[in-house]
């Protein structure tokens, strides 16, 4: 057994890099305890010494305890003992560590393993004290913010200050965030707490339950168990143990007592005692699966006092790690803790005498040696005994506080020194930084299992690796450096990096690494211990290398290829996360375009969650306007582009927009394919072989079919302008192969083009609305609405996706998101979605069953997909998945099960869910709603797939409750061909072994002869001695005897014996493949699953707009939307109107206002202006008096009507809206290289090249970015430009009184302001009183009230007055300036005369 211990013998603690010889070993620590006390009790010495002084009683709560060992392990290197040598003298006494917090402070805490949560710090019921321990065993007492409150001690390094919810560290991203609604409602109320007083907060302290640590003094006698083994029965290996571990304890004793000569003594006796003891004192590890707690963010924290093992994480039996025995809520952070199982074969404990001493016995009993049959089955969770992980001659142990970890001393591993794959330097334009050249000469001296270590790091260098060994996966040298770094796991004992964790927990610390950007590799070993011996068997001569279990990368995760299969758990956000391959080539834009300003860009984009691939090409304008737009409307969280492709303009929009989202450049031609190659790839692997696709004679979807030449049969010739689109696909294609991902995706068939948004359909438009049209909202305008992300966190908190997303399904959220990003342009369109609305208003009966319905139903999207995943028959054929060894196999598989009954589940709340709405679809005036409600073939054009009889049918399939508890499906009859001709052979072969076995006994006159056997010796007739000996005929032959019994065979029996077992093989083979089959029928009928979520999607987003038109505070009214090819004059009239996103401001409720642009209004009629109607709208006012509110909330109820929805006002008259184009706020791009007026200029460049007739324009104080004169008369050319030449509608907000002055009596300008009071106005604006009110009216605002400003932002009142009077003087000299033009204009006039001259005149005296 010496050499099957468990992985958490190797997971001992060992410091932090920068101090690895500071921290004291286990037997560091106890050892001077030991020598000096060794005839007083575990309670005594807690007496003297504290609560943490004795080891053996208590331990922290949810820490894994098992075996100790004292070496590091010859599994990994050579040399063991002079490594234990150096561990031993490399460690010093642990540092103290002090509290910051008192009784009634507000703390984030965080039990071991578990998340953080807010909490409060009060004294302990009982013992009255909130501090417990000393040094870095010190812990704090708190009760956590939980239903019901709760309460325990946590380490003090596990507690940290409470800084609110506005806090970084709580938003996405953040050290405490968590989706979790518990923990959020534990948030609210410690923000409440947080507010209140010290002794206020202290009232809420009432939990007096016991706490885990209480829990497990009571229970002592259990958690520890005592074993001494017969010191005679000792092996050498074991002695040569002991005494290379007493040298290791006497040398750190010489160093702490400096007194070797009185310690040795005492240390031997009491060594031998805290060895037996420490050797049977083992604790149960539970891991929680991510099935069972999915959004935990458990940590895997081994002991301190655990040695390393013979084996690198060798097998743990299943009674060491498995499921919880006492159900607890999954949420809470304090847990009830778990006793250990007692194993059969293992001895029992002697009971813990409750004594004041603990002697060892005089006559030590022989430990219980383990049967070979339990030998065995623990060598299959194990790897083999060669496998040994550093270099031959190698030392190990903890490396001195100035040494470095020893990959880090390899010299062609040094940041400089390394060479790729292909051995090319880093400073070389090819070099390959994802591979990486290792030596041959130090592979050589690896041990196998490092070998095959380092041949998968040469490969993925960038990628860390989670390597397989046994029933855990390990991570080494860099990556294990990473991991503890990024999870907080903890390295173990040695001078080379190493740490590690259980299968189970793969998709927790694996998720948490892809989050943070890093690649991670799954490695798995594809064959058992067995197979391995076999296989070597089978080679004429097998080497070292052979003799280590194979292991093959099964799969590489990155941020944007999440598959979510169930070993990585379930996603908890409902958006999409793209992965986006680029590809860019010059264009030509027409004969004025200047050269080289426009270009082509072939995209390809994909959602691997629910495997949607989104191709095509586009050519764009020298602001890669489609490119923001694709990029906004899709945002990827992962990039890749061809090295040396996109130009200087492109990557400035890729770094300035996806600042945040992983970009990789990949080879040309190797990497990134063109577009003939990706066509070959395509035909050659038989990605879309099945299904309706190969029976139509092609294998390409219908959306690559049109981008292949009409002219090439074989479709490897791509078409004309889809080159750099298939290209872009090539590379995607490459880098899920990368990430084997490639077959469960792209057999799915599911292609779409894409084409931008604002490329209407074929032939000319004619400046007219087009049936199909959608409205354009470009990256600036959703960033600068706020329609997706505020612009303060970049979290959805105040946006208009906020307010209006009621959806109760996943994939209902994704499609309200899509008809925010492009809302209707479609007259007819928008009135159907209206009536949609409110058919679904007039029946609030059905609309409230139908919400509490699709509340149970889960994301049936991406369920399809992964049921796609587990059934395809090209990943179970040659995926190395589909040979991985999984120790968590049944957890597993009860997990796909019961995803695919979940979706079962889903479907038929579908049907009731149509049972519900049936008797009132046909009174609803929405041809949409009808049509998503109604069953296809009904007549009314419905759209809903009949799911009933498939349902029917799978319901009907298999026992559900069985397969789900079993984790085994067994197929019902009739259901499964193979498996129900199996069984029928089975019965029909048995029947004829009963047939055959009633004529032998007719024919021998013995009714006493029977079947006897097992396995292939079945069905042997047993015949007893005396019939035997006389009436036995000729053909039976003799296989066994028995005292009064022979048995025998015949040709017959044997033949039924081959036919029995071939039909059993059948049957097992048919079972083993059942649940992958099971699934590939269900998969087979995608497009009738598929069409029915795409239908409640629409219900459901429909359902959402009806919950908000029904919810908005105050007045809600429906847009009315009319459209006249004829009509020359678009127009906008909003009547108390208020900002959707906006309840309620700091003064009050919020003040509607109206707003009308290209409508005949009170101001045309007066100036005589009525046949002419103004499109352009000149907006002054107060800063801070709301202008820039008022142009966000025109534009949002813009959005709003054109998606269908109600808006908050008193009425809504528009045309349609073809592009919203916004200009607000200053910021420059400072990853891009832009200024702040740069970019104002290039955003009012984009408007000013792509509006049009329909468009509305919201620009905010253009020019203030330069000169005054400068920012003057650029605004004033494009106010010209938009109102008299392109005449849309435009919101133009300024500062510049002389602009408005300029446009005060033009046609095609009104002029409107935010109104203000002001009280006390004089020259001293110290003595100014400004009111906002908020509330737009007509004419123009006579001043800014600059200083107003500038006194609420608390100015120093002596610049104010010295700013003040500079300002007088500014507006002395540009009136006089403006008086002296205006007489000079009037003395070139022949006719001038004293009548003309006198208001100028009057204008010069006042000055």
């Amino acid at each position: 057994m010496s050499k099957q211990r468990t992985l958490f013998s190797f997971f001992t603690k060992s410091p932090p890099l920068s101090s690895r010889g500071g921290k004291p070993g286990p037997e560091a620590v106890a050892a001077p305890a030991s020598a000096k006390k060794d005839d007083i009790s575990p309670r005594q010495a807690v007496k003297e010494n504290g609560s943490g002084a004795c080891k053996l009683r208590r331990s922290p709560p949810k820490r894994p305890r098992t075996t100790a060992a004292a070496s590091t392990s010859p599994f990994f290197t050579k040399g063991g003992k002079a490594a234990r040598k150096e561990v031993a003298s490399s460690r010093t006494a642990a540092p103290s560590q002090a509290c910051d917090f008192v009784p009634g402070d507000v703390v984030w805490a965080k039990l071991e393993g578990y998340p953080w949560w807010p909490s409060l710090v009060y004294n302990h019921p009982t013992t009255n004290e909130y501090l417990r321990g000393k040094g870095k065993s010190l812990r704090i007492h708190v009760q956590f913010f939980d239903d019901p409150p709760t309460r325990g001690w946590v380490s003090v390094k596990y507690a940290k200050k409470y800084t609110g919810l506005d806090s970084k560290e709580v938003q996405r991203g953040g050290v405490y965030f968590s989706g979790k609604p518990e923990i959020q409602r534990a948030m609210v109320e410690a923000d409440r707490a947080h507010q209140k007083s010290r002794e206020k907060r202290l009232e809420l302290a009432v939990c007096t339950e016991p706490s885990e640590p209480e829990d497990e003094d009571d229970n002592v006698e259990e958690d520890v168990e005592m074993e001494v083994g017969d010191q005679s029965t000792v092996s050498e290996e074991d002695k040569e143990n002991k005494s290379g571990e007493d040298k290791e304890n006497n040398g750190e004793e010489d160093k702490e007592n400096n007194s070797e000569e009185e310690i040795r003594p005492r240390k031997r006796s009491s060594r031998a005692v805290r060895s037996a003891s420490v050797k049977a004192k083992r604790r149960r590890v539970v891991v929680e699966s991510d099935s069972e707690a999915e959004s935990s963010e458990d940590e895997f924290k081994p002991d301190q006092q655990e040695g390393s093992s013979d084996e690198c994480s060798s097998g743990v039996d299943e009674k060491d790690i498995s499921e919880p025995e006492i159900e607890t809520d999954p949420e809470s952070p304090v847990k009830t803790p778990f006793k250990r199982k007692r194993g059969v074969a293992a001895a029992p404990a002697p009971p813990v005498a409750k004594s004041t001493s603990i002697s060892p016995p005089e006559a030590p009993r022989r430990p219980a040696l383990l049967s070979t049959g339990t030998k065995s089955r623990l060598s299959a969770f194990s790897a083999p005994d060669s496998f040994e992980c550093q270099a031959a001659g190698s030392t190990s142990g903890s490396p001195s506080p100035t040494a470095v970890w020893d990959h880090e001393r390899l010299e062609w591993l040094k940041p400089g020194r390394r060479k790729d794959g292909k051995r090319r330097r880093e400073g070389d334009p090819d070099y390959d930084g994802s591979t990486l050249y290792v030596p041959e000469d130090f592979l050589s001296k690896c041990t196998p299992g490092m070998r095959r270590w380092w041949e998968l790091k040469s490969l993925m260098l960038d990628t860390v690796i989670f390597y397989k060994v046994g029933k855990f996966y390990e991570l080494y040298h860099m990556d294990a450096v990473c991991a503890v770094g990024e999870l907080g796991l903890t390295y173990m004992k040695g001078s080379w990096a190493h740490s590690g964790f259980p299968e189970i927990a793969f998709g927790r610390f694996s998720d948490a690494l892809v989050q943070k950007g890093y690649k991670v590799g799954r490695v798995e070993q594809t064959e058992t211990p067995e197979m391995m011996e076999a296989r070597c068997r089978a080679t004429a001569h097998p080497t070292k290398f052979d003799r280590v279990v194979r292991r093959e990368v099964c799969r590489i995760i990155t941020k944007g290829t999440q598959t979510y299969s169930v070993l990585d758990g379930n996603s908890s956000e409902s958006c999409s996360n793209y992965l986006l391959c680029l590809k860019e080539a010059p264009a030509c834009c027409g004969n004025d375009a200047v050269p080289g300003h426009c270009r082509s860009y072939g995209v390809c984009f994909v959602d691997t969650s629910m495997g949607k691939f989104h191709v095509g090409q586009f050519v764009d304008d020298r602001h890669c306007s489609r490119l923001r737009m694709l990029v906004a409307h899709h945002v990827p969280v992962q990039v890749l582009v061809e090295k040396g492709n996109p130009s200087a303009e492109t990557r400035k929009v890729l770094k300035g927009c996806l600042f945040s989202a992983l970009q990789e450049a990949l080879q040309a031609g190797a990497q990134f394919w063109d577009a003939r190659k990706t066509l070959k790839v395509l035909a050659e692997e038989g990605y879309f072989s099945e299904g309706e696709r190969e029976a139509l004679g092609s294998s390409l979807p219908p959306a690559l079919r049109g981008m292949v030449s009409e002219t090439d049969s074989l479709g490897l010739t791509p078409g004309e302008d889809w080159e750099l689109a298939l290209s872009a696909l090539g590379a995607c294609i490459f880098y899920l192969q990368r990430c084997l991902v490639d077959q469960e995706l792209l057999s799915m068939g599911n292609f779409e083009v894409y084409v931008p948004v604002d490329v209407v359909g074929e032939g000319p438009a004619g400046g007219h609305i087009r049936s199909g049209q959608r409205l354009v909202l470009d990256g600036v305008t959703l960033t600068n609405l706020e329609v997706l992300r505020n612009g303060t966190t970049g979290s959805r908190e105040g946006t208009l996706l906020e307010q209006l997303d009621r959806c109760c399904t996943y994939f209902g959220k994704r499609l309200l998101k899509q008809w925010l990003c492009a809302p209707l342009c479609d007259p007819a369109a928008i009135e159907d979605r209206l009536h949609a609305v409110e058919d679904l208003m007039a029946a609030p009966g059905p609309a409230a069953e139908m919400l509490e319905l699709l509340k149970k139903v889960p994301d049936l999207e991406r369920l399809l997909s992964r049921i796609h995943s587990l059934g395809s028959p090209l990943k179970s054929n040659d995926h190395p998945d589909s040979r991985a060894v999984l120790y968590e196999e049944t957890t597993y598989s009860k997990k796909k099960i019961a995803d695919f009954l979940s979706a079962l589940e889903g479907f038929k709340v579908f049907q009731e869910l149509l049972r519900v709405v049936e008797p009132s679809v046909a009174g609803f005036k929405s041809k949409l709603l009808k049509q998503i409600l109604s069953l296809k073939g009904t007549g009314t054009d419905g759209l809903f797939p009949d799911l009933s009889a498939e349902l029917q049918r799978w319901g009907m399939a298999f026992d559900q409750q069985k397969a789900r508890n079993t984790g085994v499906i067994t197929p019902k009859a009739g259901f499964d061909p193979d498996y129900d001709r199996a069984l029928a052979d089975i019965k029909e072969t048995d029947a004829g072994l009963q047939e055959y076995l009633e004529k032998q006994r007719k024919r021998l006159a013995c009714r006493a002869i029977v079947y006897w056997g097992s396995g292939r010796n079945r069905f042997q007739l047993e015949v007893p001695e005396s019939m035997a000996d006389h009436h036995v005929p000729e053909e039976y032959e003799l296989k066994s005897t028995k005292k009064g019994f022979k048995r025998y065979w015949t040709k017959a029996i044997e033949r039924l014996l081959e036919a029995m077992s071939s039909a059993e093989e059948r049957r097992d083979a048919a079972l083993q493949d059942c649940m992958r089959r099971l699934f590939y029928n269900f998969d087979r009928n995608y497009k009738d699953w598929q069409a029915a979520v795409d239908c409640i999607a629409v219900l459901d987003v429909l359902l959402s707009l009806m919950h908000y038109s029904q919810s908005g505070e105050g007045s809600m009214c429906r847009p009315v939307v009319s459209y006249d090819a004829d009509r020359t004059q678009p127009f906008l009239e909003l009547k108390g109107s208020r900002h959707p996103c906006i309840l309620k401001t700091f003064l009050g409720d919020f003040i509607p206002n109206d707003v009308v642009i290209g409508h005949k209004g009170a101001k045309d009629l007066e100036n005589g202006h009525g046949d002419q109607q103004a499109s352009c709208l000149l907006v002054t006012g107060p800063n801070m008096g709301g202008k820039s509110t008022l142009m966000r909330q025109v534009g949002l109820l813009v959005i709003m009507a054109q998606m269908g929805c109600y808006v908050p006002a008193e009425s809504c008259k528009f045309s349609p809206v073809d592009r919203v184009f916004t200009r607000l706020g200053a910021s420059d791009r400072i990853m891009s290289g832009e200024s702040t007026f740069f970019v104002e200029l290039s955003e009012t460049s984009s408007i000013l090249q792509h509006a049009t007739h329909h468009s509305l324009v919201l620009l905010d104080e253009l020019g203030r970015g330069t000169a005054t004169y400068d920012g003057t008369a650029i605004a004033s050319a494009v106010v010209k430009e938009l109102a008299e030449n392109t005449k849309c509608r435009t919101l133009f907000s300024t500062h510049y009184h002389s602009l408005v002055e300029d446009f005060s009596h033009s046609s095609a300008v009104s002029l409107g302001h935010m109104a203000c009071m002001v009280e006390n106005e004089c020259d001293d604006p110290s003595q100014e009183t400004i009111t906002f009110l908020y509330k737009f009216i007509d004419g123009a605002c006579p001043k800014s009230y600059g200083f107003n400003a500038a006194r609420l932002a608390n100015i120093p009142e002596e610049i104010i007055q010295k700013g003040h009077k500079k300002a007088e003087e500014f507006e002395k000299t540009t009136v006089s300036l403006r008086l002296f033009k205006e007489i000079c204009s009037l003395f070139e006039d022949a006719d001038v005369n004293l009548l003309k001259l006198q208001p100028v005149l009057k204008k010069i005296a006042k000055i």
